[in-house]
């Protein structure tokens, strides 16, 4: 019973989500009963759950598609909420850290809403290159856990196959702005993803709002040295980018890397390999911090992060916080009703 009084404790902070207080009441039966369910049989499985009679399935239907609740105004009022409940969110340089990702989830309803046909892009070969699923993007916070780190989730949103307008044009990196913009942290963070968001989009729109991006960067990736102007200076706009580097390069020099223990959770007695170097990068026109690692056992990994003038997450601890958030991603999804549209 006592857990159940702290679960409603946090739960009556989402009130002002809700216009009734009716709303708010169904609205809560609804969380009750996907945390409590046994099965993953749709609203069915809430009414089993909670011993509900049979005439109450429309009435929950019905709390689904209420007006009375904004799903983008709960998302803001439930990150803040997250803020309010983990007084102890990681913080690096004084900032949070968020983590965002996407997942394409196979789906075989013919009728199912939102399914379109998805082109797969990844390493491995065990995964078909074309798939009927949903792509859903997501966005968490890491807080402290005793001794490890946990993502909780603010927001997740289905971002292909929703069309509201032709006039509509948006990347997934659009996307994934708004959703970082419509959770509403006030406060400054790092957002980490994986080299898919390396982009001048990202870069910039979190760069508006005092914010940075620490992320990998593909193999193929190249920048530029600071150009170092001699002698008489010519006219016209002065040339900005040197000697061009692929950063696949950077490893090596085995003279320059310089040596830590791992800090990623569960590795012990693990050093690693890294060297931090300053480049140009073209796509967003200004210096940006390059951290090249090298794993003992996991092999290479390039990471950037867009303020060279403070000191990057710890290397190779960046791409572990993401992975946090994907194995919810990977759990979530398979679960009805996890994924808002």
């Amino acid at each position: 019973m006592q857990l159940w009084i702290y679960w409603w404790d946090a739960i009556w902070l989402l009130r002002p989500g809700c216009t009734r207080l009716r709303t708010f009441l169904w609205f809560v039966t609804c969380v009750a009963g996907l945390t409590v369910r046994t099965d993953l049989l749709g609203v069915t499985s809430i009414v089993r759950a909670l011993g509900l009679h049979g005439r109450f399935y429309g009435n929950l239907l019905d709390n689904f598609h209420s007006t009375g609740i904004s799903l983008d105004k709960m998302s803001a009022l439930w990150a803040r909420v997250v803020l309010r409940l983990f007084q102890d969110p990681l913080r690096v340089n004084g900032r949070l850290v968020l983590v965002g990702d996407g997942i394409k989830v196979p789906k075989s309803g013919k009728k199912m809403p939102a399914v379109k046909l998805l082109h797969q892009e990844s390493e491995s070969n065990t995964k078909p290159e074309y798939i009927m699923g949903h792509s859903l993007q997501a966005v968490s916070v890491l807080v402290q856990a005793a001794e490890s780190v946990l993502a909780v989730p603010l927001a997740t949103r289905i971002h292909e196959g929703l069309v509201w307008s032709n006039r509509d044009k948006r990347t997934l990196l659009d996307k994934m702005l708004a959703l970082l913009k419509m959770v509403e942290i006030q406060q400054r963070f790092y957002f980490v993803a994986d080299a898919y968001y390396a982009s001048r989009k990202i870069i910039t729109g979190l760069l508006d709002q005092d914010n940075h991006l620490v992320t990998r960067v593909r193999s193929n990736a190249v920048a530029y040295t600071p150009y170092k102007h001699q002698g008489v200076k010519k006219s016209g706009r002065p040339r900005v980018y040197g000697k061009k580097i692929a950063l696949k390069s950077l490893f090596s020099d085995g003279q320059a890397m310089e040596q830590t223990a791992s800090p990623v959770y569960g590795e012990k007695n693990i050093t690693l390999q890294y060297r931090v170097c300053d480049l140009l990068w073209r796509p967003v026109g200004r210096l940006v911090r390059f951290v090249v690692v090298i794993h003992p056992t996991r092999g290479r990994c390039l990471l950037m992060g867009c303020n060279p003038s403070r000191a990057l997450i710890r290397p190779r601890k960046a791409t572990e916080y993401r992975h946090r958030l994907r194995r919810n991603l990977d759990t979530s999804a398979e679960l009805p009703g996890q994924c808002g549209t």
